[in-house]
């Protein structure tokens, strides 16, 4: 646990030393501010607890762009500068590695969320403010990254071109995505059945404010898998030497 910890924390140092960290937060809080005060102000027929719920709505997107652009780099840049072979040499085990790697992402990620406190705080001023929807939306959406940081960092360690590890994480992001609209091209039960291996799916529900133990293991499962396929490269690599 100890070694998860000191990589943790070297990985989420190193997101304040990288300018492609300042750049998707700064895309993040701008894009995002706009989305949420375009909505507050200009369409008005909307009550405030509908707001937030319509700006976490779009969140699933945003971060399938937002997300891989910051898990790219966790393991390409490694084999690019040649800094993997020598992390392997590290008296580490591989998991601890992957979890630290992941879990500094994550806690970025917590903190351009963290930053976002005054969107719901703004709307509580403003009206009354059903905080159950609001918190299940920040829950839905940490647990959104997470599923998406565990995927790209399983692309990431497949190769060391950070951009075709953007790229191929973006595309198969948009695939579990639109899950529910592939299985529709084949019948209304099989959209049902597709529907479940989409992340976006379960988000929806805990967003709302109704956590169900299904979509939390559904995320665990998830994360757990591709943090697990994760481990299978990184171990076929030091096998190979």
């Amino acid at each position: 646990m100890s070694d998860t910890l000191v990589i943790l924390k070297r990985e989420f140092r190193s997101y304040f030393l990288s300018p492609i960290a300042y750049v998707v937060g700064a895309l993040f809080l701008g894009i995002g501010g706009w989305l949420f005060f375009e909505g507050l102000f200009f369409d008005t027929g909307q009550a405030a607890e509908a707001k937030m719920e319509s700006y976490f709505g779009l969140l699933p997107l945003f971060f399938m762009v937002l997300v891989p652009a910051l898990s790219m780099r966790l393991w390409a840049e490694e084999r690019k500068l040649g800094t993997l072979e020598l992390l392997m040499t590290f008296p580490v085990k591989t998991m601890h590695l992957i979890l630290g790697k992941f879990c500094g992402a994550l806690c970025f990620v917590a903190v351009l969320l963290a930053l976002t406190l005054f969107y719901p705080v703004t709307l509580a001023s403003l009206g009354n403010l059903d905080w159950g929807p609001v918190l299940g939306g920040y829950l839905a959406t940490l647990l959104l990254a997470a599923s998406y940081l565990a995927l790209g960092m399983f692309i990431s360690s497949l190769t060391q071109d950070q951009i075709i590890a953007l790229l191929v994480t973006v595309s198969v992001l948009l695939l579990l995505i639109l899950m529910r609209q592939v299985g529709m091209l084949i019948g209304p039960w099989w959209a049902e059945v597709f529907a479940i291996a989409s992340p976006r799916e379960h988000f929806s529900s805990i967003a709302r404010g109704v956590i169900d133990l299904r979509d939390m293991l559904y995320y665990g499962a998830f994360c757990g898998f591709f943090l697990y396929l994760n481990s299978l490269v990184l171990e076929a690599k030091k096998q190979v030497g």
